[in-house]
């Protein structure tokens, strides 16, 4: 029987380029337009549904539209000028409020993602958030942390080459996976991504089909049409606290 050989450590210069190479091929995405299929086990979205994605990173804007697999509409979602805007067909209604990672937590059964995170997960890639230095804390784990050395976010490798097989973030007890790695533009992304964790009501699956970087997105694709029967309804204005 041959002896148990623990897997190499990956080493600082190693876990530092690689943290850097994560944080450029995020910086190259400047827009993108995907199709995929979600889903979120246990609310309106239990059977998968289609959705289409568009996003411009510089004026920030976000576009969801999710529709069953037939083709009627569930909900639409647009994150743009700091406004988080919904279309709810089910319940014909629209909301709108200044965007907040808890007012879509309404929306998104308990994510609580800020626009950073949004932008890189719906890309098919993992996001880095901001951090003071990288440490290897395991075999296949690269830790962020602050400026106090707390632990920020989590890289596990190897999934291949700089795209990480999960990435973690310890606060909000959230683990994003990936899995399938597809290339757009040389720009590697992850054609499966399912989030889970603790403090969230239910895991979300998401399946990128084709995915386009960095084209000419039309800024009518950044809009909702509200139909005048729906009601609208301002949670600015509502003294409750979003999920807090």
């Amino acid at each position: 029987m041959h002896p148990f050989m623990p897997p190499e450590q990956i080493g600082i210069h190693d876990a530092e380029k690689i943290v850097s190479e994560i944080k450029e091929q995020n910086d190259i995405v400047r827009s993108f337009y995907a199709l995929g299929v979600v889903s979120i086990k246990g609310s309106i979205l239990d059977a998968d549904a289609d959705i289409l994605i568009a996003g411009n990173r510089d004026p920030f804007s976000i576009k969801m539209e999710i529709t069953h697999s037939w083709g009627k509409p569930i909900l639409y979602i647009l994150i743009k000028e700091g406004r988080l805007n919904v279309l709810s067909f089910q319940e014909n209604m629209a909301y709108t409020c200044t965007f907040t990672p808890e007012a879509l937590s309404i929306f998104l059964s308990g994510f609580k993602l800020d626009q950073k995170m949004i932008w890189a997960i719906l890309s098919g890639r993992p996001p880095v958030m901001p951090y003071e230095s990288v440490r290897v804390s395991g075999p296949d784990r690269i830790s962020l942390t602050d400026d106090k050395g707390i632990e920020i976010e989590a890289i596990y490798l190897p999934f291949k080459g700089s795209l990480p097989k999960k990435v973690a973030f310890p606060e909000q007890s959230l683990d994003i996976f990936y899995s399938e790695l597809k290339e757009e533009i040389g720009i590697p992304y992850a054609g499966k991504i399912k989030i889970s964790g603790k403090k969230i009501e239910r895991d979300l699956a998401l399946e990128i089909k084709t995915i386009s970087f960095n084209a000419s997105i039309p800024e009518q694709i950044f809009t909702l049409e509200i139909p005048s029967s729906y009601k609208t309804v301002h949670l600015d204005d509502i003294r409750e606290d979003y999920g807090k």
